[in-house]
């Protein structure tokens, strides 16, 4: 479980958290709403230990998170991440960095370590490319190593970034499909979103957030109360074209 309390984040002097109170359960497939400027990303980042603390504090599985860090780490899949298509690294290879927090710098990897990798490929559904460069896979595909990489490292958490921003409709149903597997086998799922179809038909468990919190709980996750509340009077929800 992750617990949040008291949490306030100011960047230059201005308020971008205020009053975060929050507690995640294991085995949620978490969806994280909010307008843009909203302080999504930041509260993950600060979750990950990616920005430091200023006020307030977060508990994982009843220790601190400083404490928790020392021994564990996320999955984490970035919202943007620059990766140059044309270096000629392998699915495989995309995925074994996610065990570089796990070996001493310039070890060599273990045939244990490429089963580790491979497992993770699997896991995601594209074990086939292990051995395609990532510049002939597609963007879907890709995604998919990425998310290899995230989860080869053995968290139970998985935090993921607008997982869908650059894909198409066919390929965003089948990621959200991907995750609520991995949801169901065991990981608790953390994801900032803003395709509101989707969420409703995979999550779980609702953050609201517009700076404050607006609302965390298991509700029904898309209705026009919450998203007014959340969004403001003058958002109108309209179907996603891909």
């Amino acid at each position: 479980m992750i617990g949040i309390s008291n949490l306030q984040y100011k960047l230059g002097g201005k308020s971008i958290l205020e009053d975060i109170n929050l507690e995640i359960p294991d085995g949620e497939f978490v969806a994280i709403i909010g307008p843009n400027g909203a302080g999504k990303s930041t509260l993950i980042k600060l979750i990950l230990g990616l920005y430091d603390l200023q006020e307030g504090e977060i508990i994982i599985d009843g220790i601190t998170q400083t404490a928790w860090l020392k021994a564990n780490s996320f999955g984490y899949l970035p919202q943007h991440e620059e990766f140059d298509r044309s270096f000629p690294a392998t699915a495989l290879d995309i995925a074994l960095m996610g065990l570089a927090g796990r070996i001493p710098l310039a070890a060599r990897l273990k045939a244990s370590h490429r089963t580790e990798a491979m497992a993770a490929l699997e896991q995601t559904g594209v074990a086939h490319h292990a051995k395609d460069l990532i510049g002939k896979l597609s963007g879907g595909e890709f995604q998919r190593v990425l998310l290899a990489r995230a989860i080869v490292g053995g968290s139970t958490y998985l935090i993921l970034d607008e997982p869908e921003a650059s894909l198409d409709r066919p390929s965003v149903e089948s990621f959200f499909a991907l995750l609520k597997n991995l949801n169901e086998a065991g990981h608790t799922i953390i994801t900032i979103s803003h395709d509101l179809n989707i969420l409703s038909e995979y999550c779980s468990f609702l953050v609201c957030l517009n700076r404050r919190l607006h609302c965390h709980n298991h509700t029904e996750l898309v209705t026009s109360e919450i998203i007014h509340k959340t969004f403001g009077d003058s958002v109108r929800i309209i179907e996603k074209d891909y």
